[in-house]
């Protein structure tokens, strides 16, 4: 194997451009300010995704505790939802153990297997006006203009929490819309429910995710944010 010289290692080490790659940075014009303002976006929203994660996975199973009994988690609906992660098979688990393996995308395709999605929010009252001027508060079945339900709201937002939880932990770009012909801007992160598009414009994403985290009602976990900065 051909030995790489230390001087070349320290030049690749003193280029930040290098480091980051220049093909990333063409997402953010070459600016390595505006790549860590990304990075910066993606540290706030991830501790807010990880509250509303851990939120959405332990209020699933009280439901489904509820509903199903203690051992829901092992039932065949549910397994057949569920990703083996270890050399162990998923029955031979204790139910806490299979709980705190699932993955997003798992977690919301129980939600939706079990027709639970009306009990992760209370959405009601919720405007998606509020995150881009283009959002509406209702969809078109058959052509007819129906205002959303609050299950048609909570498929909504996990769908927006998925999209950005995926772009936050890959570190992949925040800040990215779409530019329209006559200079409109629309977000790109976006979910599609009954023929309406949704979205979430960039600078509106923390602020999502806060007014999310205040639909649980919480005091503590909210001041729990707080405390821990922007």
């Amino acid at each position: 194997m051909r030995k790489i010289p230390l001087d070349t290692l320290r030049t690749f080490d003193k280029d930040a451009i290098s480091i980051l790659s220049p093909k990333r940075l063409e997402g953010y014009e070459g600016s390595i300010e505006r790549h860590y303002e990304n990075l910066f976006l993606a540290f706030q929203s991830g501790k807010r995704i990880a509250t509303l994660e851990i939120y959405l996975r332990n209020k699933l199973d009280f439901c489904l505790r509820e509903i199903e009994g203690e051992d829901w988690i092992k039932s065949e609906k549910s397994l057949c939802l569920i990703k083996q992660k270890t050399h162990i098979p998923l029955p031979a688990l204790y139910p806490h153990q299979i709980l705190s393996s699932l993955m997003f995308g798992e977690l919301i395709g129980l939600i939706n297997a079990y027709g639970i999605k009306h009990y992760m929010f209370d959405l009601r009252d919720f405007d998606f006006r509020k995150y881009h001027w283009s959002n509406r508060n209702y969809g078109y079945i058959n052509g007819k203009k129906v205002a959303f339900s609050n299950i048609d709201k909570n498929a909504i937002v996990l769908n927006l929490i998925r999209n950005i939880r995926n772009r936050a932990f890959h570190w992949e770009n925040l800040f990215k819309v779409t530019k329209k012909d006559n200079g409109d801007i629309f977000p790109r992160l976006t979910h599609k429910e009954n023929n309406s598009t949704i979205g979430v414009m960039p600078e509106m994403i923390l602020e999502f995710l806060d007014d999310l985290i205040d639909c649980i009602g919480n005091e503590v976990i909210k001041e729990c944010i707080r405390k821990g900065g922007c």
